[in-house]
């Protein structure tokens, strides 16, 4: 007993030593849970993970750290809490996604095939538009590329007045378009909060883990969602788009 307990403060110490502040730390320590500092403390071993800075993103399942690698310069740790709540939720967007099948139903299970599901989501969207580069993960910890300068995120879509916001609606369309056709993909939570824009007005899709495949039960509807979401916000600035027609080119391919 006195060996495991011993070991585990060494462990505790090596992950603490990782954080930039205190702030940061104390955040980590009082929300996550021992498997995730293990998680950290593999993805170090494997050159993924350098420093950790503070939270810049929290949610009932989720917190988005921002850190540095040794290879990649600056990045973000997405962790999925093992202990947040409607993770049955969760258990259904995976059960009826052909690529996630065999899997067990208690809770640490399902929250690491989500972040799994996550990870693959991103690889398959980097090949045809604008996204996160999706580095590796670890049990429950999503690392990905950082969609900004320096310490500062690229605002969201939400936050920037757009200057053409018809040809941002057709470059947005197009992205659904190729991510359903070509990778055979649904975006599932797209709106004006899911989008980054940079410098140069280019846009970036984030936050993939509601992905989903084209055969899930739920895809065109999710896929539905995601235009009108886009089409309404984007016709309040001045475009001009019919949802409908706009899903109904999507579907026809």
């Amino acid at each position: 007993m006195s060996e495991d307990i011993y070991r585990r403060d060494r462990e505790k110490e090596k992950a603490r030593k990782m954080f930039d502040s205190s702030e940061a730390r104390k955040v980590f320590e009082n929300v996550l849970d021992h498997e995730a500092l293990m998680s950290l403390i593999k993805l170090q071993e494997r050159n993924v993970l350098d420093k950790i800075y503070g939270t810049v993103e929290s949610g009932k399942e989720s917190l988005v750290f921002l850190a540095d690698s040794p290879e990649r310069g600056r990045i973000l740790l997405k962790i999925y809490m093992n202990r947040a709540g409607g993770f049955r939720d969760l258990e259904r967007y995976l059960r009826g996604d052909r690529r996630f099948r065999n899997f067990k139903s208690d809770r640490r299970s399902v929250i690491r095939e989500w972040c799994k599901k996550e990870f693959k989501n991103l690889k398959k969207a980097e090949n045809v538009l604008n996204c996160p580069e999706a580095i590796a993960f670890q049990k429950n910890i999503l690392v990905m590329e950082f969609m900004g300068r320096d310490f500062s995120a690229f605002p969201k879509l939400k936050q920037v007045e757009i200057e053409n916001p018809d040809k941002a609606l057709d470059v947005v369309l197009d992205d659904i378009r190729s991510l359903w056709s070509q990778e055979e993909l649904v975006h599932g939570d797209l709106s004006e909060y899911n989008i980054l824009v940079t410098d140069d007005e280019d846009l970036v899709w984030i936050d993939f883990s509601q992905g989903v495949h084209v055969s899930h039960p739920e895809a065109e509807d999710l896929l539905r969602r995601d235009v009108e979401n886009v089409v309404r916000y984007f016709s309040d600035q001045g475009a001009e788009a019919d949802a409908q027609k706009a899903f109904e080119s999507i579907i026809s391919g």
